[in-house]
């Protein structure tokens, strides 16, 4: 019997060192029209993580017979299925990704056809923050959605003029004591959620960049800092909100390690006492619009400005949006689950007159003409969060016809759907994403210098938990400045 176990067990060996053998010296052809192409070694890109990250994008894409491992491995993740019953629970290990970059309309869209996305915005477009996109109208205004809890809008006042412990909704957390924490990604039933996890020392060295960056930028420059939850703080199974997994511990100690002249946004508050609303995408890791409304609001406390009530914006809708998530578990049962319960996408149009463009670095040439929010997305843009300032550019200069100060931010893409906000306060707001600058094959940015040159009067720094917690995101923001924490 020793004899069978050893033959089985010599096969085995043999075949893991066969398989791995074989991806050394060959490649599959990619899928999903994902890239092929190895990535170039620079001691650069070694060290600021982008060759890493690269090659294990590529390695994966072009692994041998990747296809007919992944659906063998789909036919496993059957057997686990099965097993979670009526919670339909999936917990997955993995990085998102989420700090390399994000999705951007005109970049797509010129890189496909070697053309802008569209033409100057006519006067009618720019008054109404849109400039159309050839193709399926799948969203306007006649399609007034109702939120989650059967509610069409709530202005603010009605939240903020009771007492905050009468309106702080219960929250309704699955109960799944028997799941244990093993990733940063876990589906439950119809929703799917990135869990984030503690690193006290990289919280600390995002807080010393943020007191770097207002230190460059000097006294004259207010820098305010927001840092918003994601869905998993509220949603998740209990266990998953807690300890080194809570969002807000994470959000309080990192304002605690902040200078004290910076002004701190408790958007934590805002988004608890509206959680039975739909403030967060179930098959995506951004917020809805609404949740972006009620962490803006609190913007507007911390910085002076009174916010613009709810039902003074005009709105529209996209139906059928599939988000960031269900792409990521794609490869599991569970997230046909996702797939069958899609969300909507609604937006807020801006008030003021507004013109916004996208750059491809800082030095503000060539631009192309984007939209602040799009009405029209062609059917083909499958991330209809992309609607918002047209995704992740380098830069995107939003001016309006408000009288007021500049703003710079400084934002992943939980700043996209906040942007269209500003321009009630904001006579130019300047977007600038940190992942597409100062990284090898990307372009420099002095922001100091830059800043001086605009104007700016305003910083603000708007991130989600789990790039605090990333010392790459963390590196790439300090840049900006020439600082390391370090």
């Amino acid at each position: 019997m020793k004899k069978i176990y050893r033959a089985m067990a010599g096969f085995f060996l043999a075949a893991l060192l066969a398989v791995g053998l074989a991806s050394l010296f060959t490649t599959g052809s990619g899928t999903d029209g994902a890239s092929t192409k190895k990535p170039e070694f620079s001691m650069q890109a070694l060290l600021d993580g982008t060759f890493i990250s690269q090659l294990e994008t590529y390695y994966a894409n072009t692994f041998p017979m990747r296809d007919t491992l992944l659906k063998a491995n789909r036919w496993l993740n059957g057997f686990y299925y099965s097993s979670a019953g009526d919670d339909n629970i999936l917990v997955l290990g993995g990085n998102t990704g989420a700090e390399q970059g994000g999705e951007s309309l005109a970049r797509q869209e010129y890189e496909k056809t070697g053309q802008t996305l569209e033409n100057e915005p006519s006067s009618a477009q720019e008054s109404s923050g849109d400039a159309d996109i050839p193709g399926d109208v799948t969203g306007t205004e006649e399609t007034l959605p109702e939120n989650q809890n059967g509610d069409t809008q709530t202005p603010p006042e009605e939240a903020t003029d009771a007492p905050e412990e009468e309106t702080i909704p219960e929250l309704d957390n699955p109960d799944i004591s028997e799941a244990q924490y093993a990733g940063n990604v876990v589906i439950v039933g119809d929703r799917a959620m990135e869990i984030p996890t503690a690193t006290d020392s990289v919280i600390e060295s995002y807080a010393k960049t943020v007191n770097a960056l207002a230190s460059a930028l000097g006294k004259d420059v207010r820098t305010i800092s927001l840092v918003t939850p994601n869905g998993g703080e509220f949603y998740s199974p209990e266990s998953m909100h807690q300890g080194l997994n809570s969002q807000k511990d994470m959000i309080d100690y990192c304002y605690s390690q902040m200078n004290g002249s910076i002004l701190t946004v408790d958007a934590y508050s805002k988004l608890r006492a509206h959680t039975d609303e739909y403030i967060f995408f179930r098959t995506d890791h951004h917020w809805t619009q609404l949740g972006a409304y009620y962490a803006y609001t609190a913007f507007c406390e911390a910085a002076g400005f009174e916010a613009v009530p709810l039902d003074a914006f005009e709105t529209g809708r996209y139906d059928r949006f599939v988000g960031s998530m269900y792409n990521f578990t794609a490869n599991y049962p569970q997230s046909q689950t996702l797939l069958d319960n899609p969300d909507y996408l609604e937006y807020y149009l801006p008030i003021a007159t507004t013109h916004a463009k996208y750059y491809a670095d800082a030095n503000l040439e060539n631009g192309v003409p984007v939209s602040v929010v799009y009405q029209h997305l062609d059917a083909s843009v499958s991330n209809k969060y992309q609607c918002f300032i047209g995704g992740d550019t380098p830069v995107c200069v939003i001016e309006s016809d408000v009288e007021g100060p500049v703003c710079l931010m400084l934002k992943e893409s939980y700043g996209n759907a906040f942007a269209p906000f500003l321009t009630s306060h904001y006579s130019k707001i300047i977007v600038v994403d940190p992942r597409e600058f100062n990284r090898d094959g990307k372009p420099s940015l002095d922001l100091t210098q830059f800043a001086k040159e605009q104007g700016v009067d305003d910083l603000l720094v708007i991130n989600y938990p789990y790039m605090i917690n990333n010392s790459y995101y963390i590196a790439w923001l300090g840049r900006l400045v020439g600082y390391s924490a370090s």
